[in-house]
Formats: C-alpha cells, structure tokens, sequence
C-alpha cells in the first residue's frame, strides 16, 4: 500500500474572497457601461420603430394610391388624441374618408406597440398628432416633428423631421439648430 500524501482539492478561504472581490470590483465598473449602452439602445430602438412605420405608411400611400394616415395609439384600433401619447404604440391606417380619424371600416395597414425603455415621444404641436401622406408620398399640412427624449440622456435626444413634401429625416438638433428638449 501507498500512503503517499494526497494534495487536498478545492479552494481555501483566502482564495474565495479575493476571487469575489475581484468580480465585485469588475462588475461595478462595468455597470454605468451597460446602462449606457442599454440608454443608446433603448433610443435607437424607439427611433427606428418610427422611422419604420412613417416610411411604411407613405409608400403605402403611393403604391395603393390613397391617403394613409399614421398616428399615435393606446389601444391599436384608434389613434389617441394627445400629442404626448406617441410611446404608446403607432397606427398606419387607410385614411378613405381624408378625416385623420379611424373609422371602423378603414382597414389597417399597421399597428406597432413601442418598447417602454423610458423614452418619451413628443410631435411638434398639438395640431400636428397625425401624419397623413397623399397618394403622391407628399404629407399632408405642413411640417412636423416629432421629438425622442430619453431622461438622464440628452446627448442621446433624437428628433424626426418630415416635411410636406414627405421627405422624412432623423437628426440630432432641431431644425433650428437648437438642441432637442421634450418638456
């Protein structure tokens, strides 16, 4: 028989804490960087949702020749009244009354609900809660834009910007070159 003494296995104490430690030390400063990134994402995501839908709803109105209107939902089957409630969710609608209201036979083209993270969606006015594109892809009124904020972020504020003539953009300052603010 060998009783050559064995090297006992596993961990001493000592090792544990440093270990624990040493990823407590790492994981807090990784942390503000995930939130940063979760921020930039959360922003992006809100922005391109939008975007999505309002290139959506004038191609929409030029291939099938009719007024399509986009607008603000809660509930997806009727646009919502307040010009503050666009983070609700979006609705692209067959417009064939030209009255930027559903009507329970205008057939829907899209609903879209927007992930929360945080962000707050503002359109320029109150009288400009709906974007309806003519069948030409021109919007009908006059311009508009529509504001993305995120709180704690204002580097991240983003803003959209369609013009009458359709022509939809994403920018980082107004067009008057002020800086995006959603209060």
């Amino acid at each position: 028989m060998d009783f050559t003494p064995t090297r006992p296995k596993g961990f001493t104490l000592v090792e544990v804490v440093v270990t624990v430690a040493v990823v407590g030390i790492l994981a807090s400063l990784a942390i503000p960087a995930f939130e940063s990134i979760r921020a930039r994402n959360a922003m992006a995501g809100s922005v391109n949702l939008f975007l999505a839908q309002a290139h959506l709803a004038r191609s929409t109105a030029v291939t099938r020749e009719k007024h399509i209107t986009l607008c603000p939902t809660q509930n997806g089957s009727e646009c919502h009244a307040d010009h503050q409630s666009w983070q609700g969710g979006y609705l692209v609608f067959e417009d064939s009354n030209k009255n930027q209201r559903r009507d329970p036979e205008e057939q829907i083209v899209s609903h879209q609900q927007q992930a929360h993270g945080g962000v707050k969606i503002h359109s320029s006015s109150n009288h400009r809660n709906r974007i309806t594109y003519r069948p030409l892809g021109r919007a009908w009124f006059s311009n508009t834009s529509v504001r993305f904020c995120l709180e704690g972020h204002p580097e991240l504020n983003r803003v959209i910007i369609i013009s009458n003539n359709g022509r939809i953009r994403s920018a980082k300052r107004m067009a008057d070159g002020s800086p995006v603010t959603c209060s």
